[in-house]
């Protein structure tokens, strides 16, 4: 097996490739004047069982092309079997149909990439694992709660309140409990589904006095979630509020809503490919979880 990767995927390549013990190669790629991309695999794929990382945020639209063109190239050179990794799979927060007539892109992306060739696929932190069903192949979704807890701990977090913002998150809350031995709350989220506006039902009788709490999601996009969970929490007492999540997309002012609200720090994993330079913002390379991962869960 060898592990391919797109320029901006090449950390995550890259250490996925040294757990595994495998080579390493990128992905040749520009793009012409009309905006159009091009893609060439320059390395030696040949009866080869090959692992394709892409990141697909920012510039979804053009990444996901990218990836399609990829892996019909790496079918079309002769490659045995093509996985593709994702660390960040984007289209995936409309998984059905909210609304009468909407389309639901996570279906439409995960049908093309089996359509072009994929054989596999792996993905960090999917918004709902459920939705992997629509690849209609063998597929896997990581929870890197083992990630998050490391930081923590180095962050010197110690039995922690761990909240879940909606019932949603509830997997990742319990994950990340479970690391740290801890226990974990699920909040009541109510979204509109016309407006999008979104109200949370919080307890009124928490009581959080020199608690250290900690906010999991999956996606942090506009902040508005977290933010009003932190606002809430700092309220009720809590003496530190640490927000971890899988994707970090920070939309707008979203980095400016969730220092407002009072979080002290923000983990983050490597998984897109925008990356934010604030002392309250710290990366952690989900590659060695990851790279676990797919070794104890093979496709």
């Amino acid at each position: 097996m060898i592990v391919i990767s797109f320029p901006s995927a090449a950390d995550v390549g890259e250490g996925i490739a040294k757990e595994l013990g495998t080579r390493h190669y990128v992905v040749t790629h520009k793009v012409f004047p009309d905006g159009e991309s091009y893609v060439r695999i320059e390395a030696p794929v040949k009866g080869e069982e090959v692992m394709l990382v892409q990141k697909t945020y920012p510039c979804q639209d053009k990444r996901l092309m990218e990836l399609l063109i990829a892996v019909d190239a790496l079918k079309a050179k002769g490659a045995s079997k093509v996985v593709v990794v994702l660390p960040y799979l984007a289209y995936a927060r409309q998984d059905r149909e909210f609304l009468e007539g909407e389309g639901v892109s996570v279906r439409t992306v995960l049908r093309a990439l089996r359509t072009a060739g994929a054989d596999g696929l792996y993905v960090v932190d999917v918004h709902k694992a459920e939705s992997l069903k629509f690849f209609e192949g063998p597929a896997r979704n990581l929870i890197a709660a083992g990630t998050w807890a490391n930081a923590l701990s180095q962050e010197g977090i110690r039995s922690p309140l761990i909240i879940a913002p909606d019932v949603g998150a509830s997997r990742r809350a319990k994950a990340l409990s479970k690391k740290l031995g801890c226990e974990y709350l699920i909040i009541k989220k109510v979204r509109d589904r016309v407006t999008g506006e979104i109200r949370h039902e919080l307890p009124s009788d928490l009581h959080l006095a020199s608690t250290d709490v900690v906010v999991v999601d999956d996606i942090i996009s506009t902040g508005g979630t977290v933010s009003n969970v932190a606002k809430y929490v700092k309220e009720r007492g809590a003496r530190r509020v640490f927000v971890v999540a899988s994707h970090g997309l920070f939309v707008g002012n979203a980095k400016r809503r969730i220092k407002e609200a009072g979080v002290d720090r923000v983990i983050i994993l490597n998984t897109t490919a925008l990356k934010i330079v604030d002392p309250i913002v710290r990366y952690e390379d989900v590659s060695a979880e990851l790279s676990r991962f797919i070794s104890n869960n093979p496709l």
